[in-house]
């Protein structure tokens, strides 16, 4: 049963006594909530995170930031509806963190009619499907690198046009992705310390990463005329 001690780049803790981060900058985290594991004293005292972990995995703690942060990867989508007979998307995605990073396993899924048929695609990176049960087009990047712009167009058959002027009930587009050894909020561990106290050689390890969670942007409000060139 080891004793772990985590230290991180915390604002509030180099302010109190009075050093500099070495390397980045400091954060301020608001409604920190920690594992119950965690010995609360300790970290009141001295901002050190103290703790005999629990098998298996599990979360040590959360905590929230007070800052705004753009959307990483930004999707928008132009939509024309040709007097019901045909639909046509043009879905645009910027992934908007640095170029050294990428994003793996990115999956687009943009809603369309539920009655939309006869589907074809052309996308400038990636793969896309037509999933009718879900009535959702799935855009899937592979490996989306920071700074890059992609497209894909989208054309369906229309039999009917049912829920496409509905704006209220129109889903927004869904977003899924993760980013290795990336921060959001830019938090870094200063430290990790293993007090083993039996002599078994334990090696400290740390890995970051960035996931979606409820990543959501808005449909048009409107079907937009962009007189799209065809497929």
């Amino acid at each position: 049963m080891p004793e772990l001690r985590l230290g991180l780049n915390d604002k509030v803790m180099f302010e109190s006594t009075g050093r500099s981060p070495t390397k980045g900058k400091s954060i301020e985290m608001e409604d920190v909530k920690f594992h119950q594991c965690v010995r609360l004293s300790k970290f009141e005292n001295d901002r050190t995170i103290s703790f005999i972990p629990p098998d298996g995995e599990f979360d040590l703690m959360t905590y929230r930031l007070n800052t705004q942060v753009k959307p990483l990867i930004w999707v928008e989508a132009l939509v024309e509806n040709y007097t019901g007979t045909r639909v046509e998307y043009l879905i645009r995605a910027k992934a908007q963190f640095k170029r050294r990073s990428s994003a793996n396993n990115v999956e687009i899924h943009i809603p369309v009619p539920e009655d939309a048929d006869t589907p074809r695609f052309r996308a400038g990176i990636g793969s896309a499907q037509y999933v009718p049960e879900k009535a959702c087009v799935i855009w899937k990047i592979k490996q989306f690198q920071g700074g890059k712009e992609f497209s894909m167009r989208a054309h369906f058959g229309l039999p009917s046009v049912k829920n496409l002027e509905d704006s209220d009930k129109r889903p927004p587009i869904s977003i899924k992705f993760e980013i290795p050894y990336f921060t959001t909020s830019g938090i870094q561990v200063r430290y990790l310390k293993i007090q083993e106290r039996s002599g078994y050689a334990a090696l400290p390890w740390v890995r970051y990463i960035t996931q979606n969670g409820d990543y959501q942007m808005r449909m048009p409000d409107s079907i937009k005329s962009s007189k799209l060139p065809p497929i």
